[in-house]
């Protein structure tokens, strides 16, 4: 905590991640938003209800943390220069404290160019004081109308802000128009792909996505589900509103069975070994035998297998949306590279950056946002044939053990 303190204030003092007039909000580092070490984790659900945007947070501070003030700016753009609407929380918009989580719900009108909630928290750590931003995007170009529909809590009125639940977790689907008493919920039992590299091309074809099973649920009314795989809950099955989840095993976001842990070793492995773990009788010899042969030493393998799938289990929590977080574009790149030192973001991108070491130069990626009717964070990786010079080296670095993180 006292690293992190120092590494932000230092971008405090350099320019504040605050905006001013003459800086857009684009321009300022949100790396903190993919830290699992941040003084404060901030989660979002947003719905509407009627002719506004019902936004609830949930804020997880460290345990010796304080939140200051939690304030939030609507605006059209990242470059927009004045707020259609500032306004501070308040006590009335608090919903419950639970340890060190925080909750609040609160309601901005769907008025014309109400495209994005900015949140500014400041928080209290080591006697002072750490502005921070999020972002929480409404009704974009690139995203779809928003659904009154949520995943709550089986017995409290506050969000489900995972994008994945366990099996067999009790919830419920709420609308919050309470205009309809069945949400038709579509399952699908399908193995998305993983990212392909981000070098040029790829020639890789994904399945097409059909429907296993079609359930109607009745509002309000306690549900665990049982299957493992993608839902898309609708109340109007001609519209293309909806939210979406994941069910996922007792243990996710970390990997523990043998067929699970075999597919992420595709980012660093070349497409004979993978073929020959996948291909083995006993997957569980055949994944150890190929970490072995990479790392060529029993402590150097344990080593990296330790990090690699604490990696993959962070790319899991942070990004996992209609498919997995590590099979994601943004999960590919954090499972391999940590996480970015700078992030800028802006109504089409991210661009992550990760500073020059004594093993990599400096290196950047950019996402490109794609409308995506699961989600609203779906992003493309752009590709480029020019990250060969430092992407194999990368993999290297993992193989032998050298990857520091």
């Amino acid at each position: 905590m006292k690293a992190y303190f120092r590494i932000l204030t230092s971008i405090f003092f350099l320019g504040s991640v605050l905006p001013s007039a003459s800086q857009s909000l684009s321009k300022t580092n949100v790396s903190h938003a993919y830290s699992l070490d941040a003084p404060i984790q901030v989660h979002s659900r947003v719905a509407r209800s009627n002719s506004d945007a019902v936004i609830f947070l949930e804020l997880t501070k460290q345990s010796d943390v304080e939140i200051s003030s939690v304030r939030y700016e609507l605006r059209d753009s990242y470059s927009s220069e004045a707020a259609l609407i500032t306004q501070t929380l308040s006590s009335d918009q608090l919903i419950k404290q639970e340890g060190d989580a925080t909750y609040y719900r609160f309601n901005v009108p769907l008025q014309e160019n109400a495209n994005y909630v900015f949140l500014y928290l400041t928080v209290v750590v080591a006697g002072a004081e750490l502005p921070l931003r999020f972002d929480v995007p409404l009704n974009t170009d690139q995203n779809f109308p928003l659904s009154s529909l949520l995943l709550m809590r089986a017995s409290e009125d506050i969000p489900v802000f995972s994008n994945y639940l366990s099996e067999g977790t009790a919830v419920r689907v709420v609308s919050l128009d309470n205009s309809d008493s069945i949400a038709y919920t579509y399952y699908y039992d399908h193995d998305f792909g993983p990212n392909p590299s981000p070098l040029g091309t790829s020639s890789e074809v994904q399945p097409k996505l059909t429907v296993d099973s079609l359930l109607q649920i009745s509002l309000n009314s306690t549900i665990r589900f049982k299957q493992k795989g993608l839902y898309f809950a609708q109340l109007d099955t001609t519209s293309l509103s909806g939210i979406s989840f994941r069910i996922e095993d007792t243990y996710y976001p970390r990997l523990v069975r043998a067929e699970a842990l075999v597919k992420p070793i595709r980012y660093i492995s070349t497409s004979e070994e993978i073929s020959k773990v996948r291909e083995d009788e006993t997957p569980k010899v055949a994944l150890d035998n190929f970490w072995m042969r990479a790392a060529r030493s029993q402590d150097r393998a344990k080593v990296i297998i330790r990090n690699y799938y604490q990696q993959v289990a962070k790319a899991n929590y942070l990004f996992t949306t209609y498919k997995e977080g590590w099979k994601t574009g943004m999960g590919m790149i954090y499972t391999l590279y940590g996480k970015p030192d700078d992030v800028f973001r802006d109504d089409e991108k991210e661009v992550w950056i990760y500073a020059a070491d004594n093993t990599l130069v400096n290196t950047s990626f950019t996402f490109m946002k794609v409308k995506n009717i699961f989600t609203d964070q779906h992003y493309n990786l752009m590709r480029d044939e020019a990250f060969e010079r430092f992407w194999y080296r990368n993999i290297d670095l993992w193989r032998k053990g050298r990857k520091a993180l």
